[in-house]
């Protein structure tokens, strides 16, 4: 398993780097003088002078980049310019919400999509598998925040059973967070649920015409036991393998949702640092993503190693 993933690491210690560069250059990828787009033209040339020594923008990209490098490796990331804070601290006081609002979405999902699925999987081309199909389809078709804004009217709103916005801290008052979190958490794993439907359905289908399915219908199981017991591991690479492609998504996703539900996470303080032109807090949580995004993809596969073996001699 640590011959099969050392390649693994390296390319993604690799991608790594490139995204640090493509990071550290990211105020050149700009148009214009990126000193009077972070200021805006009332600045005045010392003030612009000013910024451009304090972020590195006079030296050449070898040295800027050493030193962003030396800074992200020893926990100085920068400071915000709208807060005043180290821009590490921002992003891991803001962490926990998203982390919290992408697990239970995740979860939501699963709960939706894996009875859905096996069932579909099960009875193919019928009416069950056909309802089915079309939502998923219509789902895909919607936008998250759309579907945010159908579920406040619907859950907040209309029947007033669930607050639309606000957080409160888990340690807090557990009822009331998971209360506040239900409708974000929802709205991004709804999305999420009709991607994972259709490739967990192709992957049962798969499973449910093999030989070995066929055998053990012969032996006189049930349904249940059929697709809870035998499909669902053989197709639960399938879904691994989603779930890590999605947490990117998710991440994504989650800075229109924490915006709709006023969640204060990495979207929201994203969307308030693009809005302010915080360059040291945007170069933070853009490199801080890619990395999360880097260690799910190594997860992800180490998950699919251990689900099945054949993987493992598979990959370069």
């Amino acid at each position: 398993m640590i011959r099969a993933g050392l390649p693994r690491l390296l390319r993604s210690l690799g991608v790594l780097i490139v995204i640090a560069a493509l990071t550290c250059q990211l105020a050149f990828l700009m148009p214009g003088d990126p000193a009077l787009i972070l200021l805006g033209p009332e600045s005045s040339e010392a003030q612009r002078a000013e910024l451009r020594r304090t972020l590195g923008l006079d030296q050449s990209f070898p040295v800027r980049f050493f030193d962003w490098m030396r800074g992200i490796l020893t926990g100085d990331w920068g400071t915000s310019f709208t807060s005043g804070r180290p821009v590490l601290t921002e992003i891991i006081e803001r962490l926990p919400v998203t982390f919290e609002l992408v697990l239970l979405s995740q979860i939501l999902a699963l709960a939706i999509i894996i009875p859905l699925a096996l069932a579909s999987a099960r009875r193919v081309n019928g009416t069950f598998d056909r309802v089915v199909s079309g939502a998923t389809f219509i789902t895909l078709a919607i936008p998250s925040f759309v579907v945010g804004v159908l579920l406040i009217y619907l859950f907040a709103v209309n029947l007033g059973w669930l607050p639309a916005t606000g957080f409160v801290p888990f340690g807090e008052s557990p009822l009331e967070n998971l209360r506040r979190m239900i409708l974000p958490a929802l709205t991004l794993g709804i999305a999420e649920a009709a991607v994972y439907t259709r490739a967990l359905r192709g992957s049962a289908i798969e499973a449910v015409r093999s030989p070995y399915a066929y055998a053990t219908l012969v032996r006189g199981a049930s349904d249940r036991d059929l697709l809870w017991r035998r499909i669902l591991r053989p197709a639960s690479p399938t879904l691994v393998a989603m779930l890590g492609i999605t947490i990117a998504t998710a991440l994504g996703g989650s800075l229109l949702v924490e915006q709709l539900f006023a969640l204060p996470g990495l979207g929201r303080l994203t969307v308030g640092a693009l809005g302010s032109r915080d360059l040291p807090l945007i170069q933070g949580v853009v490199f801080f993503s890619a990395i999360i995004v880097v260690i799910a993809g190594i997860l992800t596969d180490i998950s699919l190693t251990l689900i099945d073996r054949r993987t493992a001699r598979v990959r370069p």
